[in-house]
């Protein structure tokens, strides 16, 4: 009898164990799939803000100049430079900031950088890369400098958008 117990037991827990896989396996609920945006998807769709900033711009002989009122801070422009000895001279005016950051981002491969950067009291530093991170000292009129790279290959001609923060 106490043979008979003890199987019909075993055969109980055997019935029940053999159970939780199948419970664990129903159970389990499959992540939802969501499609994730991408940054640069916002950045497409939000028009460029800097044409409030832009104050005037001039053209002379090969320079493009561009000024801005820094105080708008951060500046983003799309820029074209059409001639092999094109420079952009971007004016940043009313800057008061400690550190001058720019970034230059091209759409196709071409051969421009930051060549120098004109302190408020005329003097100048440089030359960069397609990045610049300066601490500035003095408050007032920045002028960045765009240009080839004379050191470098490739045309200096093309469309490019450039951040300043």
């Amino acid at each position: 009898m106490k043979a008979l117990i003890s199987t019909k037991q075993t055969l109980n827990n055997l019935k029940y164990l053999s159970l939780i896989p199948i419970f664990l396996v129903a159970c389990k609920k499959e992540p939802e799939v969501k499609d994730a945006k991408v940054d640069t998807v916002a950045m497409v769709e939000k028009p460029v803000d800097s044409l409030s900033a832009i104050v005037k711009t001039e053209k002379e002989s090969n320079q493009n100049i561009i000024t801005v009122d820094a105080s708008q801070m951060p500046i983003r422009l799309n820029l074209e430079i059409k001639n092999l000895d094109e420079q952009v001279i971007l004016k940043l005016k009313n800057f008061n900031q400690p550190k001058l950051r720019g970034y230059l981002k091209t759409e196709k491969p071409m051969n421009i950088r930051f060549n120098q950067i004109r302190m408020p009291d005329n003097t100048f530093d440089g030359p960069f890369g397609q990045t610049i991170e300066y601490d500035t000292k003095q408050k007032g009129e920045y002028w960045l400098i765009l240009a080839k790279n004379n050191m470098a290959d490739g045309e200096p001609v093309g469309k490019f958008f450039i951040k300043i923060e």
